[in-house]
């Protein structure tokens, strides 16, 4: 089936296809609330209101959304400007009533149990505190909710944010920036201009203040404490959504429910140093 708006990437289109598959699990329900973490200009929820309706006709879906605004990736004129673009892009639509922007200490505003599904898209290497993000998502996943993260560990041999190869794993300011700084010289990443030493302070200073990279058994440790069982079944689609897109072929909007668990697991371990993985929280 095809879908009435565009994904704005691979990774979105995963995410339609991952939320989808949950779905499609739900017989007789007629009615599913999504919640978009960290959902910033609004494209993603945009999509996955598109298209989860498109692909579940008869069924009510509500995407909602949130976004902090006391962090670096700050947006000064959220929410404002996201339900803007929300309405030009789906008019009739009460988005005004779905999107809100929160503090980062602050819990998230909704009632316990709203949400069947909760994504978010590069968001968790973000997070500062794990512990009060996972005990928020816990708390506002309905009985049998799902969520899925898309996002890299520090596994990965290279930043997505500043494309350079392992600096988000150098601890020290100092030591981070010098590794800025040959990076630079190589023309390496992709802050190509202005003076290199400044360059490599702004980098630096973001990794440290922007950027929390952790290891998957910090989520699987922090998971168990929240009472969420974890996975990281539909990592390998994400890559093979990718393989479809290179191939010219049209994006999966759905995915096997059946797993293979050895070859989940084999995924996982060699796609985490590559680049982001999924990470599957639920109830």
């Amino acid at each position: 089936m095809s879908i009435s708006l565009a994904p704005k990437s691979l990774t979105h289109q995963h995410l339609l296809a991952a939320a989808n598959t949950e779905l499609s699990g739900r017989a007789g329900q007629e009615t599913f609330r999504v919640l978009d973490v960290g959902c910033g200009k609004g494209d993603l929820i945009a999509f996955l209101q598109a298209g989860l309706t498109d692909l579940n006709p008869g069924a009510d879906i509500e995407v909602h959304g949130f976004d902090v605004t006391d962090t670096l990736a700050e947006y000064p004129e959220f929410p404002g400007s996201t339900v803007d673009r929300l309405e030009s892009l789906m008019p009739g639509v009460p988005w005004a009533e779905r999107i809100t922007s929160v503090s980062q200490h602050e819990a998230w505003p909704y009632p316990d149990g709203a949400f069947d599904i909760v994504v978010s898209n590069q968001v968790l290497e973000h997070v500062v505190s794990l512990p009060s993000f996972l005990t928020q998502l816990s708390r506002v996943l309905g009985p049998r909710g799902c969520s899925m993260h898309v996002f890299p560990l520090r596994n990965a041999l290279c930043d997505g944010h500043v494309l350079m190869p392992l600096i988000h794993r150098v601890r020290g300011h100092e030591q981070r920036a010098a590794m800025a700084r040959m990076w630079r010289q190589m023309r390496v990443g992709n802050n190509r201009s202005g003076d290199i030493r400044e360059t490599a302070e702004r980098i630096s200073t973001y990794l440290h203040l922007g950027t929390t990279y952790r290891y998957f058994e910090e989520f699987s440790q922090e998971s168990k404490r929240a009472g969420l069982k974890l996975s990281y079944r539909y990592t390998q689609e994400l890559y093979q959504q990718k393989i479809s897109a290179m191939l010219g072929q049209g994006g999966m909007a759905g995915y096997r429910r059946s797993r293979r668990a050895v070859i989940d697991w084999l995924a996982f371990c060699t796609l985490r140093h590559v680049s982001s993985i999924t990470l599957v929280l639920e109830k």
